[in-house]
């Protein structure tokens, strides 16, 4: 995790996401240095599943294999967190990943293509589907980083779904965009880290466009940020509305204190994540 000074002061005014903050910086230091997914997308073959709403990487059309990629990243990322200092209830389950993973290729293939089709946790490799999930899409994200990119900046044919373009997972964040005539807003994916643009007016998860139905609850002392909320499905998108760090912002973590606001409105998390909270 790259840290600036905005990113610094806002854990310090967040101290309960110091644990997870650490813990993510340790992830994203053991990806470095892995080579990205060379291939590229085949576009005009991918097109037909796209315009059927088909997400790229469940498309045999777009000829993008990043498994091997991205099961070798997951074997060193979880060597690297089963031997830091962390706590017990997660180096245990991490060595456990590593150990399952030395298996050779076609384990690491069988993990990478778990979490890319949100396998049943009984089967997940290692045998913890909520540190394989978490260690397997940070992954991901890291190898897919270029084909993200590329994702993120097609504007000649709309997406316009309530579902990330390149894996399918449901949003876990939004962003209002100054587009220079007005404000655009645009989704941003949680696993795989994709932002596409999306309806101003709309529930991505129900599809409710009824304004009488959709509101907005804003954030005391935090003007950057607010919850959009739709009374239809009791779904709720957290988004960013003004400048600054928001990369930073939109990697879900830094807000996870908005989902438990919204849970006690009585709003439900419908967006894809990679964190529990309890209770």
């Amino acid at each position: 995790m790259t840290t600036n000074g905005s990113s610094r002061k806002w854990i310090e005014e967040h101290p309960y996401l110091e644990g997870v903050a650490g813990f993510q910086a340790l992830v994203e230091e053991a990806l470095e240095g892995i080579a990205p997914v060379a291939a590229r997308t085949d576009w005009a073959a991918y097109a037909p599943d796209r315009a059927r709403g088909v997400p790229l990487l469940r498309s045999e059309r777009a000829r993008l294999d990043v498994v091997p990629a991205a099961g070798d990243a997951l074997l060193r990322v979880a060597e690297r967190v089963a031997a830091a200092d962390v706590p017990d209830a997660i180096r245990g389950p991490a060595r456990g990943l590593a150990d399952a993973l030395r298996g050779g290729p076609a384990e690491r293939a069988r993990a990478a293509r778990w979490v890319l089709e949100g396998g049943a946790p009984a089967e997940a490799p290692g045998g913890n589907p909520g540190l394989l999930r978490y260690l397997g899409w940070n992954a991901l994200a890291y190898v897919l980083a270029p084909v993200v990119a590329e994702v993120s900046a097609r504007t000649d044919d709309a997406w316009e779904r309530g579902e990330c373009p390149t894996c399918g997972a449901a949003p876990a964040m939004g962003l209002l965009v100054d587009d220079g005539t007005a404000r655009a807003r645009h989704l941003a994916c949680g696993c795989c880290r994709t932002r596409w643009r999306f309806k101003r007016v709309a529930c991505p998860f129900c599809g409710n466009e009824d304004a009488r139905q959709l509101g907005v609850l804003e954030i005391d002392r935090e003007p950057a940020l607010r919850l959009d909320v739709c009374d239809a499905c009791k779904g709720y998108v957290k988004t960013c509305t003004g400048a600054g760090d928001e990369a930073f912002l939109l990697a879900d973590w830094p807000t996870l204190h908005l989902d438990v606001l919204a849970r006690d409105r009585g709003y439900e998390r419908r967006g894809a994540s990679l964190f529990e909270l309890d209770g």
